[in-house]
C-alpha cells in the first residue's frame, strides 16, 4: 500500500480546506518545494498535489504551472497532480512534462467520451477523481453536484476501462475523523482497479483500516502538516 503525502496549493502557498469549504482555508508556512523534498527524503514514493485555484476556475496560474513543472522535473519519487484539468490537451501536456499521473474529475463527467479516449491513450496514468458528498459526485472544485452516485460512476468507468480511482469523502476532508470506510468498501466491490483513499485521515490506524478493506494507496494531507501522524508512522502502518 502506498502512502501519498498531499499538498494543496492556492496562490502558490500550501493550504488546507475544511470539508471542501474555500471559506475555511488554513495557510501553512511550508514552502511547497521544500515540503515535497522532505516527504521524498522520508520515504514517500508518490506526491499528490492539487491546484485548488485551477479546480475552481479551470485555468492554471502561470506561477503555479511553473511550480508543478519543477516538481515534475524532480528525480525523487512520482507525482500525481489534479485541479483544473478540464481539457484533454491539458492532461496530455502534463503527462508529457513528466507528471506521472493526472487526476481528472470534471472532464470525466462533462465529456465522458473525451475522458475515455484519454484513458485509452494513457492507461492508469489517468485517475478518475470521485469526490463525494452524501453519496453523490461533486465536480468543478467540489462546488457543483453532478447528480451521479459515486459508486455508480466508478462502476460505469470501470466497465469503460478506467483502472485508477481516487475517492475523497468531502465531509471528512481536513477533519482527522478517519476515511469513509463504508464508501471505500462499496467502491472496492465494483472495481478491481487501483483504489486511492482520501479525506479524513488522522492516524496510523486509519491507514491500516483502509488497507484492510483493499485500498491500494491513501492520501494524507493535513494530518502530516499538523503532526497528528508522521510519515514514518503512516509508512509503517502501510507495511
Amino acid at each position: 500500500m502506498d502512502v501519498i503525502p498531499g499538498i494543496d496549493l492556492s496562490g502558490g502557498r500550501v493550504v488546507r480546506l475544511l470539508k471542501g469549504d474555500f471559506d475555511a482555508l488554513t495557510e501553512f508556512a511550508d514552502d511547497p518545494e521544500e515540503l515535497a523534498g522532505r516527504y521524498a527524503a522520508s520515504g514517500a514514493e508518490w506526491l499528490h498535489v492539487i491546484d485548488l485555484d485551477a479546480a475552481r476556475t479551470g485555468e492554471r496560474d502561470p506561477e503555479t504551472a511553473a511550480l508543478l513543472a519543477r516538481l515534475a522535473a524532480r528525480k525523487r519519487g512520482r507525482l500525481q497532480v489534479g485541479g483544473g484539468f478540464r481539457r484533454p490537451e491539458q492532461v496530455d501536456q502534463a503527462l508529457a512534462s513528466g507528471v506521472d499521473r493526472v487526476l481528472v474529475g470534471t472532464l470525466a463527467l462533462r465529456r465522458p467520451e473525451a475522458f475515455t479516449a484519454l484513458v485509452e491513450r494513457h492507461g492508469d496514468r489517468i485517475c478518475l477523481t470521485a469526490d463525494t458528498l452524501a453519496g453523490s459526485t461533486r465536480i468543478a472544485g467540489w462546488l457543483e453536484d453532478s447528480g451521479e452516485p459515486t459508486v455508480e460512476l466508478v462502476r460505469r468507468c470501470d466497465a469503460a476501462g478506467v483502472r485508477c480511482f481516487l475517492v475523497t469523502a468531502i465531509d471528512r476532508d481536513g477533519t482527522g475523523e478517519g476515511p469513509d470506510l463504508e464508501l471505500l468498501a462499496a467502491v472496492r466491490a465494483v472495481t478491481g482497479g487501483i483504489l486511492i483513499a482520501s479525506g479524513g485521515v488522522g492516524s496510523a490506524d486509519d491507514v491500516r483500516r483502509a488497507a484492510e478493506i483493499g485500498c491500494d494507496a491513501i492520501v494524507i494531507g493535513k494530518a502530516l502538516l499538523t503532526g497528528a501522524v508522521t510519515l514514518d508512522e503512516a509508512l509503517a502502518a502501510a507495511r
